[in-house]
């Protein structure tokens, strides 16, 4: 885990700790010291520890959400004020963490951000695949997820890449073996009714994303910015694009597109 990934992980972690810690209150004031400079110290621990971890691979301009939040957490720990305003941006705190992971995630992980975005040749998927029909198949899907960038069709693109890491995350696990670790693991989905691990081959995007997790095959960044990338694969669906009132850009596909290879390369090296 690099410095910055480790710094945006922390921040998460201690606003999700100042936020449990103010919900056993039962006053609906926070006005104790204990617990102001408990507010104020996540606050200062942004901006003098994480913050500078964050910066080395960022923009001040793309920080100034985040230390708005952190400036105004220490202006509320200054004086008594109302828990609620605390919950508030708390979670806009960590709403602005998660999306400068998805928007970083290249950053975060190490890759260099100019050579990422050059980088579309396809990788060799021997590591997880050795059936060479199911190789061919897999390099065809990479190219058509290229070639519908390229043509500016980023919702084709974006099920492309779903059905692309659906397919290599199986594989992985088909790899293995002895299943047992997979079937076992916390986050496997079951069936509402029995209870049961379901068929692997029934798994949805998510399921394989998060076990693949649970693994250690690829990282925390690479696990969350990948469920954006099932849930922007979802609006192929008219109705869902219609009620929610999102339009996916080519923009976000280009984004979408290097956490898929990110999530691609993780694989193959666990793998190799």
């Amino acid at each position: 885990m690099t410095p910055a990934q480790h710094a945006i992980e922390e921040a998460l972690l201690e606003l999700d700790r100042l936020k449990k810690v103010l919900h056993r209150l039962k006053s609906k004031q926070i006005s104790s010291d204990d617990h102001r400079r408990t507010a104020k110290a996540t606050a200062l621990t942004w901006f003098h520890t994480h913050r500078p971890a964050v910066a080395a691979i960022a923009s001040d301009e793309s920080l100034q959400g985040l230390d708005r939040i952190y400036q105004d957490l220490i202006s509320y720990s200054a004086r008594a004020t109302v828990r609620t305003r605390y919950v508030s941006l708390m979670r806009a705190g960590r709403a602005n963490l998660i999306q400068f992971q998805t928007q970083h995630a290249l950053e975060l992980s190490g890759t260099s951000t100019r050579a990422a975005l050059n980088h579309d040749d396809v990788p060799t998927f021997k590591p997880v695949v050795s059936d060479s029909k199911m190789q061919a198949i897999l390099v065809r899907r990479w190219n058509e997820c290229v070639a519908t960038i390229g043509a500016g069709a980023p919702l084709s693109a974006t099920v492309m890449m779903g059905g692309l890491l659906e397919a290599l995350l199986l594989a992985r696990i088909n790899k293995l073996p002895d299943k047992s670790v997979v079937l076992n693991a916390r986050t496997a989905p079951k069936d509402p009714k029995s209870h049961k691990v379901l068929d692997i081959r029934d798994w949805m995007l998510r399921s394989y994303i998060d076990v693949a997790h649970e693994l250690k095959w690829i990282s925390t960044s690479a696990k969350d910015v990948g469920v954006v990338l099932r849930d922007y694969r979802n609006y192929i669906h008219p109705q869902k694009e219609y009620s929610h009132g999102i339009v996916l850009t080519l923009e976000d596909a280009n984004i979408l597109w290097e956490v898929a290879k990110s999530i691609i390369r993780q694989l193959l090296i666990a793998t190799a």
